[in-house]
């Protein structure tokens, strides 16, 4: 008997298929665990040291702007107080400065001494000319400035303070940025200015000291409104002298913000800057500062790879300790489930022994009692052919049709019985089911009444099939007896017929399924259908023998069956039988059909007296003499004995002692080749056995016309 296929093993399956457990749900929560949480505190501390480094470059560049622009304005206001001090002894008019121009020299001379990055201090009338100064030696009165543009802004507006452009000097020829202070006479005109020439280093140092104390600050710029550079750190090797049109700062100041910081890309030399400007308290000139993109991007990446070098190991150990503790408790799971699963297997294997067992000796005591009853309706059926004979006035009573028709009734039942044990003798011969089940359609129609509908339905190509014709059609039939029962209020019985898919190598099989819409059966009860005079059907409405019979016709034909079925939804019988082309049996049929009368002499070997004696009166009624013996040894005994041979020799096959029905054949045929022997059993095996030696079998039960046809066929040479 077939098991419904089960699902895979668990025990078979990899760690990765393995059901999850609360034990390793953790663990693979502690798995994503150790790999996430140093990645996200990586990525954390990442991001939190560009912003940081990003604040920085803010803060350092604001202050660093902060710084140079006060410094700037120290510088202006200084110069501012010299301008004014040096114009409260110069104070008179142009006549006097030119009369006293040599003591007022040196005075201005002191005054440049005293002061760093200070090249000279000159005073000029309102027309530009020189009036003295300590750049230019006495009597220079033709020198003028009046072309220099923050003399002429001067003129032109009452600003106390303009601070000119970087320009070549009159007499040194040296850069200076002049720093005009304006010069007012008693009545108020202008007269003239006191120009500090200042050297762009003054700037240019105090800015390189800066970036060696802020690192990273790499440019400074001190520029006024216009765009025009007054000096630069470093300075520019190409002398420009202007911030480009286009300056994202010169924009911002030209918009009128005072401070700010920018991101952009530098046209002075290509590179990625961050740049802070700041306006010089509230003149019209400007500071900034920059660094390099990169070189903060440098710094975050060193940072970034150190915390990597610190972080990475870290992660790997974890992660590396969590996988080996998940993949421990995976493999230890994976035994348990592996032991479980043969524990299982080793269950179910002992079940279907036990099962097996079980059936085997069901099988047992069914065939022993069926053989037993075979004897029995043997002597009936001899009997009854006797009193017909003897008394023809008898033979149209009732009485003696009801005997005949019991005969008949256990005749079946006992097919049935051996069918299960698997000792009824059959005539296999080849079916083609396409043809054979339309064939038998209106019978199993009947089996089933007017309220159950039937479908017949086989697949293109389904092999053919050996197996008893009669013992298939009494399956099928039990099948539709069942599916009747199973569905009182009507319903549907479906047969199909199909090829089965096989792997490599396996023999062909046929499948017919039989499916009822009927009630089903319970899974408690599944294991138990297939015994013998167990039924599911209410008391006296069911013998047990059906599914019995269905399962020792597959078995016995070389296939299997299998029970499907859920309560409320029906069942499926599946019957998997081998597919041979097969050939006819030498298995005769037996027959109950009245004898004609011939004669002729048989020797009857059987050890049951009561049949041996009821089938000798049966011959003898036939006209044939017969001598019967009780075993084989009496058998080759009377033969030796005999003045005159039999005709024929019927003998039983299974009798106790020393030689079988099978061996005395084989004897009679080595010491008397002429005599034939035709041997009886009720047993499949046996018949098997019989036929491969060559001999003709009939089957239990056996009518006398069945033995008085053989003994024709024997006698005439047929």
């Amino acid at each position: 008997m077939d098991v419904p296929h089960e699902s895979a093993e668990p025990g078979n399956a990899s760690p990765s298929t393995l059901p999850e457990t609360p034990l390793t749900r953790f663990l693979r929560a502690v798995l994503w665990g150790a790999a996430i949480l140093p990645l996200a505190g990586f990525i954390a501390a990442s991001w939190w040291a560009w912003r940081h480094a990003d604040d920085d470059v803010h803060d350092t560049l604001v202050r660093t702007s902060d710084v140079a622009a006060r410094h700037a304005l120290r510088v202006f206001e200084s110069s501012q107080r010299v301008g004014e001090k040096s114009l409260a002894f110069l104070g008179v008019s142009d006549d006097e400065v030119r009369a006293n121009e040599a003591a007022l020299r040196v005075r201005l001379q002191d005054i440049v001494i005293g002061m760093t990055g200070v090249r000279s201090i000159s005073l000029w009338d309102a027309q530009g000319r020189h009036l003295v100064g300590t750049g230019f030696p006495v009597g220079s009165g033709d020198v003028s400035i009046a072309d220099r543009n923050y003399f002429q802004q001067m003129k032109a507006t009452q600003a106390p303070l303009v601070i000119g452009d970087i320009v070549l000097g009159r007499a040194s020829g040296m850069p200076a940025l002049s720093i005009a202070v304006r010069r007012t006479l008693p009545d108020g005109r202008f007269g003239g200015a006191v120009v500090i020439a200042l050297q762009p280093a003054v700037f240019e140092e105090f800015y390189r000291s800066i970036s060696l104390e802020e690192a990273g600050v790499s440019t400074f710029n001190l520029f006024k409104a216009d765009g025009t550079l007054l000096t630069r750190w470093p300075v520019l090797p190409d002398g420009r002298a202007r911030l480009p049109d286009d300056s994202p700062v010169l924009a911002a100041v030209r918009r009128g913000e005072h401070a700010g910081v920018l991101s952009f890309r530098s046209s002075f030399d290509g590179m990625l800057r961050t740049v802070s400007f700041q306006q010089v308290h509230d003149l019209p000139v400007y500071v900034s500062s920059s660094l390099r993109n990169d070189a903060v991007l440098a710094d975050w990446k060193r940072f970034v790879m150190l915390l990597a070098a610190i972080t990475l190991p870290v992660t790997i150990g974890l992660v590396s300790v969590a996988w080996l503790a998940l993949r421990k408790t995976q493999l230890e799971q994976r035994m348990a489930n592996e032991f479980n699963a043969e524990a299982r297997k080793r269950a179910l294997a002992e079940k279907a022994l036990l099962q097996s067992q079980k059936l085997e000796a069901l099988a047992q005591l069914t065939g022993g009692v069926a053989h037993d009853f075979n004897n029995l309706l043997a002597i009936v059926n001899s009997n009854l052919h006797v009193v017909k004979k003897l008394r023809p006035d008898v033979a149209e009573m009732k009485q003696i049709g009801a005997i005949s028709r019991a005969v008949g009734s256990g005749a079946r039942l006992t097919r049935q019985l051996l069918s299960f044990s698997r000792r009824q003798a059959l005539k296999p011969e080849r079916v083609d089911l396409a043809t054979w089940l339309p064939a038998v359609e209106e019978l199993l129609k009947a089996t089933l009444g007017s309220s159950v509908a039937l479908s017949l339905e086989v697949a293109p190509e389904v092999p053919p099939i050996r197996v008893d014709v009669g013992e298939l059609e009494l399956a099928l039939i039990n099948l539709a007896s069942n599916a009747r029962d199973a569905m009182p209020g009507g319903g549907r019985l479906t047969i199909e017929a199909s090829r089965e898919p096989v792997g490599d190598g396996e023999p062909e099989r046929v499948l017919i399924r039989a499916t009822d819409t009927g009630t089903g059966i319970d899974p408690a009860l599944l294991g138990k259908v297939l015994e013998p005079f167990f039924t599911t059907k209410p008391a006296s409405k069911g013998s047990g023998l059906g599914l019995s019979q269905v399962h020792g016709f597959c078995v016995q034909a070389g296939g299997s069956v299998e029970v499907r079925s859920e309560p409320g939804q029906g069942t499926s019988i599946l019957m998997r039988l081998p597919a041979r082309p097969g050939t006819p049996s030498d298995t005769v049929p037996a027959s109950l059909a009245e004898p004609a009368v011939v004669s002729g002499r048989v020797l009857l070997v059987d050890d049951n007296a009561e049949v041996v004696d009821a089938t000798a009166e049966m011959l003898q009624a036939c006209g044939l003499q017969v001598h019967s013996v009780r075993s084989a040894i009496a058998a080759l005994d009377a033969l030796a004995g005999a003045s005159q041979p039999p005709d024929l020799v019927f003998s039983d096959v299974s009798m106790p002692g020393e030689m079988d029905g099978i061996q005395l054949a084989h004897e009679i045929r080595r010491r008397w080749p002429a005599l034939p022997v035709v041997l009886l059993t009720g047993y499949a095996t046996r018949v098997h056995d019989a036929t491969e030696a060559g001999f003709r079998v009939l089957g239990k039960p056996v009518g006398a016309q069945a033995l008085l046809d053989e003994f024709m066929r024997a006698t005439r040479g047929g």
